[in-house]
């Protein structure tokens, strides 16, 4: 395959395309790179906009059963025969790049062990030299980095490269890969919940967060609010603990890390664990009773006040 493959799957949305194509371009910004979108149909946007980004291959993997579905097998399944039919390049070393986040980081670890390769997790940097790939993880909080090296591939790793950037027009040639046995073999029916389902906070350009300071009807009114906007529903490590919001939309440290466009913290008092998983291209914009809150120091906008005033005054506000 080509020497450097960017993975990703189409239902994680735009944020998650832009991640990886500007990782991609870190890594090889003057080689180019092939693209393999994942999804049930083909997007002329998504692939106009990887060619723009330097891709000299496009490739629509597709499958009817990949639509707005995020779970971990079946994207393995779609991955997997996807890269297995791009075509191979004489036995050079090959690195795949997976959105950056905690599902890249799985899907890229369930590949490397699906497809004899190496996982690299997230990393800080990356760079391939002599058909050597060499990385550099994070460790002990981030006080030390870890060098490593790798001549034997494939290779599978997640990396954050900043905001990408698109040319006026792209060359990349395109092509379409209909997905049959792998995923036939792997797809389940799943009969859909009733309501209106919250999207993954992983490409969400809008995440609605609330902390320990907002009740379990607080937590409804955000959701609400979140799917109004267009946007998703996160939380805090407080608000995990105390049972408003599952651990899966935990952000902070210990949960995800979201690079929205705005971050809409309630209640939030704005702990660096917690704004650890917030990206420093985000907008946030923060609602606290409390005028001393950290929050503050890093809001774009803030408004002291209680979330019982606010929250209804916004919601009256969408609905009109």
């Amino acid at each position: 395959m080509s020497k450097l493959v960017v993975v990703i799957p189409q239902a994680w949305g735009d944020q998650a395309l832009e991640a990886t194509l500007a990782a991609a371009q870190q890594v090889n910004a003057n080689q180019g790179f092939a693209a393999v979108l994942l999804g049930s149909q083909a997007s002329a946007a998504d692939a106009d906009v990887a060619s723009r980004a330097g891709a000299s291959a496009v490739y629509q993997a597709l499958h009817p059963g990949l639509e707005q579905t995020d779970e971990a097998q079946v994207l393995l399944a779609a991955a997997c025969e996807a890269l297995r039919s791009i075509p191979q390049t004489g036995g050079e070393l090959s690195l795949v790049l997976l959105p950056p986040g905690p599902q890249g980081e799985e899907l890229a670890a369930l590949l490397a062990d699906q497809l004899d390769g190496q996982a690299l997790g997230r990393c800080v940097a990356l760079r391939v030299e002599n058909d050597t790939v060499h990385a550099e993880r994070a460790a002990w909080g981030g006080r030390m980095r870890l060098n490593l090296q790798v001549s034997a591939g494939p290779v599978f790793a997640c990396l954050r490269g900043g905001r990408v950037a698109l040319s006026s027009a792209g060359q990349a040639h395109r092509f379409s890969l209909e997905l049959h046995s792998t995923l036939r073999k792997r797809l389940t029916v799943v009969a859909k919940e009733s309501g209106q389902r919250l999207p993954p906070l992983e490409g969400a350009r809008l995440v609605v967060s609330g902390g320990r300071g907002v009740n379990e009807h607080g937590f409804a009114l955000l959701e609400t609010l979140a799917l109004g906007l267009g946007g998703t529903l996160g939380g805090s490590l407080p608000a995990v603990d105390a049972g408003m919001v599952p651990v899966l939309r935990q952000v902070g440290v210990s949960g995800k890390f979201v690079s929205p466009r705005i971050y809409l913290a309630v209640g939030i008092s704005g702990t660096l664990q917690h704004l650890a998983g917030v990206s420093p291209d985000s907008s946030i914009v923060a609602i606290n009773p409390d005028p001393e809150a950290d929050i503050f120091k890093v809001a774009t906008v803030g408004i002291v006040a209680p979330w019982e005033s606010m929250l209804p005054a916004l919601l009256t506000h969408l609905n009109a």
